[in-house]
């Protein structure tokens, strides 16, 4: 089976892309995303959709504009329409890695909005979940941690898909030697000022030669393993979550007496899910305040406890309750 047969089998066992409306295509003009946009450029008519582009252009690098020159001239080739966004703002020298990718995700987001999409595909590959998966790993993390990098995940409302996500890196080079599709290199991705340019160019190669060949393939696999536990788990807290959660503007209460009889993996689900009430992230409380959160429910008698993203934790002898005072609005 050849690279877009597979990626159309995975697009269609994961339901990445339904029949009709738009898809918007993350292209930086690197090889994952150039091969992103060949690929669904020639499985649009069997998908039933149709295709946009979308590129935003940091303004970092001195080669920046001719990085964005070169992904409109192939989204012409291939009669893609493309629409461009740019940092606003005076020259900087670098931005951090989280900045950027907000920068990035939140054009995307406001594209996909204003053009109705049904959802926007990235081009992660199994390289980026392995590498997700293990500096999640070095900086701990749970079930829900380890899931990594998902095919499908809905932020802030937009789809997001990762249709790429079952191919390796070398997959992608030689569909693109076979193709004669060029990209472009960002050389940034070689400096090893940022925590993912290590794990890729140093640890991987390092475990790779010296423990594990396939290390790649391990920890992609155990992220698959981790995700369906979690979404076992999920399931079973959000029954309990229905029963016994109250929610309310800003605030969400619970009942001691039946979370203390619960297994401490779904407390911890129970508690994330409160959370997310307020924030609507998940992912937003480390573990290491949720393992004070379980202090909290399991300690007798009262207590408070002040989280990040403004969330203060107060018990009582029987219920514990979560609120935000910069009252987030819930979502």
């Amino acid at each position: 089976m050849d690279l877009e047969q597979r990626t159309f089998q995975f697009i269609k066992k994961n339901k990445l892309i339904s029949p009709r409306g738009l898809v918007l295509i993350g292209v930086s003009g690197g090889a994952d995303s150039m091969a992103l946009l060949y690929v669904l450029s020639n499985l649009r008519h069997d998908l039933g959709v149709h295709i946009q582009a979308v590129h935003f252009n940091h303004r970092l690098r001195t080669q920046a504009d001719s990085d964005e020159a070169f992904v409109g001239r192939w989204c012409k080739k291939l009669n893609v329409p493309l629409t461009v966004g740019r940092r606003e703002g005076g020259k900087v020298s670098r931005l951090s890695e989280d900045d950027a990718r907000q920068l990035r995700f939140d054009f995307f987001a406001k594209t996909a909005r204003s053009l109705k999409a049904q959802s926007v595909a990235l081009a992660h590959t199994r390289n980026d979940l392995a590498e997700t998966v293990l500096m999640r790993l070095m900086r701990g993390t749970g079930l829900y941690g380890l899931r990594a990098i998902l095919p499908r995940r809905s932020i802030e409302g937009i789809i997001f898909v990762r249709p790429l996500l079952e191919l390796s890196r070398i997959d992608i080079e030689k569909y693109l030697k076979i193709k004669k599709v060029p990209f472009r290199t960002d050389a940034t991705n070689h400096q090893l000022l940022y925590e993912r340019n290590k794990v890729r160019h140093q640890l991987l190669p390092l475990m790779a030669r010296k423990f594990n060949p396939r290390i790649i393939n391990a920890l992609s696999d155990l992220a698959a393993t981790a995700g369906e536990d979690y979404e076992f788990l999920s399931a079973y807290a959000q029954k309990f979550y229905d029963k016994n959660v109250i929610v309310a503007k800003n605030k969400v209460k619970i009942d001691l007496t039946p979370i203390k009889r619960q297994h401490p993996a779904i407390v911890r689900l129970l508690l994330r899910q409160m959370v997310e009430v307020l924030t609507n992230d998940p992912a937003s409380l480390s573990f290491e305040h949720i393992h004070a959160l379980e202090g909290l429910v399991s300690q007798d008698g009262p207590g408070a406890l002040d989280l990040p993203f403004s969330i203060k934790a107060v018990r009582d002898k029987k219920s514990l309750e979560l609120f935000c005072l910069s009252a987030i609005p819930l979502i």
